[in-house]
């Protein structure tokens, strides 16, 4: 071989390596940017900082007495009370303990204690 050849081999082997060189450091630095992880030393003092900056308001004006409350918005039925009774799927008396099976069609069937036994009777898969 001549030297020119031995250089030229040596000089693209020396642009490959740090080429990949290169691409190995660059691709470090773009998963530790793009990383969910957070170091939580860094997240604290940061924390710190905000909150020292902004302190905490106390002259924020209360919620009024006579304002909605949230049960009346999501119409929130106590545990207690005729609202939570349900009827049983098979002789419809109202129970507060009604068992759950699957019939079947895949149909959901609600039973209550006394109708339970029909209900295995039939081979219904509980839930």
């Amino acid at each position: 071989m001549t030297p020119i050849t031995i250089t030229l081999l040596l000089a693209a082997a020396a642009l490959a390596g740090s080429t990949a060189a290169w691409l190995i450091v660059r691709s470090k630095l773009m998963r530790k940017k793009t990383s969910n992880i957070v170091d939580l030393a860094a997240a604290r003092r940061r924390k710190m900082r905000e909150a020292s900056l902004n302190p905490i308001r106390t002259d924020v004006p209360k919620r009024k007495s006579g304002s909605v409350s949230g049960a009346e918005i999501r119409g929130f039925t106590p545990k207690n009370g005729d609202a939570r009774l349900q009827a049983c799927i098979r002789c419809q008396k109202k129970s507060d303990t009604v068992g759950f099976y699957v019939d079947e069609y895949g149909k959901l069937v609600g039973v209550c204690n006394e109708c339970r036994k029909s209900a295995k009777n039939r081979d219904l898969m509980p839930l």
